[in-house]
């Protein structure tokens, strides 16, 4: 009979004084890979870093064995360098130092497993890392400051980084989160070849579609608890919901495409950054009735195009953004009050100890942390909205308690709690299972129909809102086409984008 690897008897785990997982019994045997599934809050981040050893069993609670080595142990000693872990978190911390890091140096540090590159790379350890470079394609970006990457990139990097010490076991947390269609595919297929290859794997993912065939299992977590574990093809195995397509998309109800007042017009703008152009003579307005959704492969500059129109970065010389009636005496504080923003990045910014509530708070002020104390009204516009999305439990949660997908979700009522006249919303379902990402694109979609307009980034066709109307594709920062919903997903960009949907 073969002895597992890891196995859990017992185990519960308490953080900051809350019991986040409980009474967990679970083993990984060689050969096997498994799917954790769950929705937000379940525990399955924090499961992985318990399998991995960043955290602990609660004292006198159960007990977590491994058999890695030649012998067994309890310690996680030696553990983290064969199991690491790819995770939005660590992709955070990359975004959060405060001085450059070359792609390659990067790579380079997963044969430590330290954050830096501290021993220069043996000729044998670069073959093996321009072996994993050239699999996931990412040879252009060697040279590159991690913190310019797009997030597709820079998960890819940390994948890359993460394969290259031959680790025994592989975790992955929402791993696909952030690629395009394209891109996810191809490394969907790389994880299959990883897997069959020997590197066992461990991951977590709302979308059923990510399963990979080479997954031999899947334990489903409910608050803290295995709810169920088997083999794949077990009668119990459970999978998630299928997704429906959004056959609807851009057929908003009581959407007026008559109108024609400009929101945002955009004059030849060149957008440089770290001195390289990374959009090429955007011209592109949005008028009054119009929805738009921005397309393209990681790297065309989508985030960016949405950092131009928020007011983040800037055009040349020669180029020009006009919004609404703002002129040159405005900052860009006025127009942050306009616009209401969320994406990944945001929510990596977010240090300071504050609760669900101060989270969403501080979009009064469009910071991070408070800037001046809450009124009575604005007090009653946060419990509306967290009534509104059933997020009451969050009021009092410190923001640094909350999982991943809790967090995203407080972000999004943070862009909303001024009533904005434009939402820009840059990949704002990563993170989140099917049951909230279904929520939230209603709520999206109830949010237009009050007459904010939507601008959203997505690599997944079936999740637009239905009041989408507009769409653009980029490639390499240009814009390739644009125009109404119907009309762009046939064209050729699109169908390059999106042949698997």
């Amino acid at each position: 009979m073969q002895e597992p690897l890891v196995q859990l008897k017992n185990v519960d785990v308490s953080l900051n004084g809350r019991l986040v997982l409980k009474q967990l019994n679970w083993q990984l045997l060689p050969g096997q890979h498994w799917a954790v599934l769950g929705g937000n809050g379940a525990g399955k981040s924090t499961f992985l870093k318990l399998v991995r050893g960043e955290v602990w069993p609660d004292s006198g609670r159960g007990e977590r064995i491994y058999r890695l080595h030649s012998k067994q142990q309890r310690a996680a000693v030696g553990i983290k360098e064969q199991m690491p872990l790819v995770s939005p978190e660590a992709q955070d911390r990359y975004l959060q130092i405060e001085w450059k890091l070359r792609t390659a140096d990067v790579i380079h540090s997963g044969f430590r497993g330290t954050d830096y590159l501290y021993h220069k790379p043996t000729a044998r350890q670069r073959k093996r890392a321009d072996a994993i470079i050239k699999l996931l394609g990412i040879e252009s970006l060697l040279d590159r400051d991690v913190q310019s990457l797009s997030t597709g990139e820079l998960r890819r990097v940390l994948i890359a980084r993460a394969l290259v010490s031959r680790p025994a076991v592989l975790l992955l947390d929402e791993v696909c989160d952030g690629l395009d269609a394209p891109t996810r595919r191809d490394f969907l297929a790389v994880l299959n070849r990883i897997a069959r290859s020997g590197t066992q794997l461990i991951y977590t993912t709302h979308r059923a579609e990510e399963l990979v065939p080479a997954i031999t299992h899947t334990l489903v977590l409910g608050r803290g608890r295995i709810l169920r574990q088997s083999p794949v093809g077990d009668p119990s195995h459970a999978s998630q919901p299928s997704r429906k397509p959004n056959r609807s998309a851009g057929k908003a109800a009581g959407v007026n495409r008559l109108a024609t007042r400009a929101l945002i017009r955009i004059e030849r703008a060149d957008v440089y950054l770290d001195r390289k152009r990374v959009l090429h003579r955007i011209a592109w307005q949005m008028e009054d009735g119009q929805n738009w959704a921005v397309f393209g492969a990681n790297g065309s500059g989508k985030t960016t195009f949405l950092k131009l129109l928020c007011g983040d970065v800037h055009p040349a010389a020669g180029g020009r953004v006009r919004r609404f009636d703002l002129t040159s005496r405005n900052t860009l504080w006025d127009i942050r009050r306009r616009i209401g923003f969320v994406s990944p990045a945001l929510q990596a910014t977010y240090r300071e100890r504050l609760t669900g509530a101060e989270v969403v708070a501080s979009g009064f002020f469009a910071s991070i942390g408070l800037l001046d104390r809450v009124t009575l009204a604005q007090s009653r516009r946060i419990r509306e909205l967290l009534k509104r999305f059933g997020l009451e439990h969050l009021a009092k949660v410190p923001a640094l308690k909350m999982s991943y997908g809790e967090f995203r979700k407080l972000l999004l009522l943070r862009a909303l709690v001024r009533d904005p006249a434009i939402l820009v919303c840059d990949e704002p379902f990563d993170g989140l299972d099917l049951y909230a990402r279904r929520a939230f694109t209603a709520a999206l979609d109830n949010v237009a129909q009050n007459g904010t307009r939507l601008v959203t980034v997505t690599h997944h066709l079936a999740e637009l809102p239905r009041s989408i109307t507009h769409a653009l594709v980029l490639e390499n920062g240009q814009i390739v086409c644009e125009g109404a919903l119907d009309e762009v997903r046939q064209h050729p960009a699109s169908r390059r984008l999106f042949a698997d949907e």
